[in-house]
């Protein structure tokens, strides 16, 4: 961690989840066009309920197996949306390393423990939606 990068009295949510709070270019749904010849496809899932403080969707555009576009809604804290973000940034890139899990991000992101619970609906959603993929690589 650089130094700058934890979160201060002045900035309780820290650099690294204010940027990516401040630009949530991957939220919303997906854009329906698609590309002449590709066979796209959506795969969603979620999880979380609003009365419980987070409500987390994923949708994948995948086409044939392979995933071009990640975006997501979400209602929740900073905290979760950031994540989202994050998590739809580096899945979109397609970089070698792996993507952990709630634990990990957290510490990427300097996301305070007690947010753990809120990154567990996040990776349920996004598992859910890996989930509903699989079911349908053979199905559409």
């Amino acid at each position: 961690m650089k130094p700058g990068d934890a979160p201060g009295p002045d900035d309780p949510l820290g650099p690294k989840v204010r940027r990516l709070f401040a630009g949530l270019a991957h939220a919303g749904e997906p854009p329906v066009a698609a590309a002449a010849g590709a066979t796209l496809r959506l795969a969603s899932g979620e999880a979380g309920r609003e009365q419980h403080g987070t409500r987390v969707r994923f949708t994948l555009q995948l086409d044939g197996q392979r995933l071009i576009g990640v975006r997501y809604r979400a209602y929740g804290c900073p905290y979760t949306l950031a994540a989202c973000e994050w998590l739809a940034q580096r899945l979109e890139s397609g970089g070698p390393e792996p993507i952990g899990g709630p634990a990990d991000w957290a510490q990427q992101l300097q996301i305070p423990p007690a947010k753990l619970g809120r990154l567990l609906v996040v990776e349920d959603a996004l598992r859910a939606a890996w989930a509903t993929a699989d079911k349908t690589m053979t199905d559409w």
